[in-house]
């Protein structure tokens, strides 16, 4: 009969991870470097958390854990997907790479960003802030997943980022929300109605949200440009950015013409776009 030869257990019981298969008593340091992914997948998982976690937000954010799990307890989007805030937080403490690169490229667009974890975490962890940071450098990085899950968003990002509007009327369609139901297509076929009997003045038209200005919709793009909004989307979708850019450059030529004329008392009033506000 063989004899199973006893591992003494270590001092430090953080290295007994069941979440690794093979257990051993070896610094966790180490052990969370040590992973399946392929080298170039392994460097660039090592990268992004880096970038995660040198950006100042992450040390605010992130404070401690006593596993009580009250923050999974609370999470809607825990209720229907394999996801949990306690988990993330938990590969963090960790230091976990590789679990944290799984959990980005398959997990952390499931949270709704409703903040109960945040509000519930006895310790005042920021866990949507956490959450927001690995998304936001997931764009940066341009990781497939980001670009996958952003990919139905392209024609409401290009509506932010050229008029300031989120969602216009007429984007309500079936196809845009199949999970609506009967719902989405009784709204899409009765819009114009719909709009009409809003009282507020929104000039009952279903293609845009409100009127924005030329100069308005200038100044909006240009922040988004000097921010670098529009660099991140251009690491997810560089069509996108191109379309944005063109429509910036168009808006900001016409702008220039309008106040040179402006100033030199040449302006007709034939000449104004409809969006056009005083200077």
């Amino acid at each position: 009969m063989a004899t199973v030869k006893a591992i003494p257990l270590p001092d430090d019981p953080r290295v007994m991870d069941m979440a690794y298969d093979v257990q051993a008593v070896e610094p966790e340091e180490l052990r969370n470097f040590e992973s399946n992914l392929k080298p170039e997948e392994r460097e660039l998982a090592i990268k992004y958390w880096q970038a995660v976690k040198s950006d100042f937000r992450f040390n605010e954010y992130l404070r401690g854990c006593l596993n009580c799990g009250v923050c999974t307890s609370g999470c809607p989007a825990a209720k229907f997907y394999d996801f949990g805030p306690r988990e993330m937080i938990q590969y963090m403490m960790r230091d976990a790479v590789d679990k944290i690169w799984e959990f980005v490229n398959k997990k952390v667009w499931a949270c709704v960003q409703c903040y109960t974890c945040s509000m519930r975490c006895p310790f005042n962890n920021e866990i949507a802030g956490l959450i927001m940071l690995l998304r936001e450098y997931a764009v940066q990085f341009g990781l497939p997943s980001a670009k996958e899950i952003l990919a139905p968003y392209r024609r409401v990002l290009y509506t932010v980022m050229t008029t300031g509007n989120q969602v216009t009327p007429n984007m309500i369609q079936p196809e845009a929300f199949p999970d609506w139901g009967p719902q989405a297509v009784e709204e899409s076929k009765n819009m114009d109605v719909y709009r009409k009997a809003v009282p507020v003045d929104l000039m009952q038209r279903t293609d845009i949200g409100w009127q924005t200005s030329l100069q308005t919709a200038v100044e909006l793009m240009t922040i988004f440009i000097e921010s670098g909004v529009l660099d991140a989307i251009k690491n997810v979708d560089e069509d996108l950015y191109e379309m944005i850019m063109d429509m910036y450059e168009e808006r900001k030529q016409q702008l220039e013409e309008i106040k040179e004329k402006y100033m030199k008392g040449e302006l007709n009033e034939d000449e104004l776009p409809d969006n056009w506000m005083d200077l």
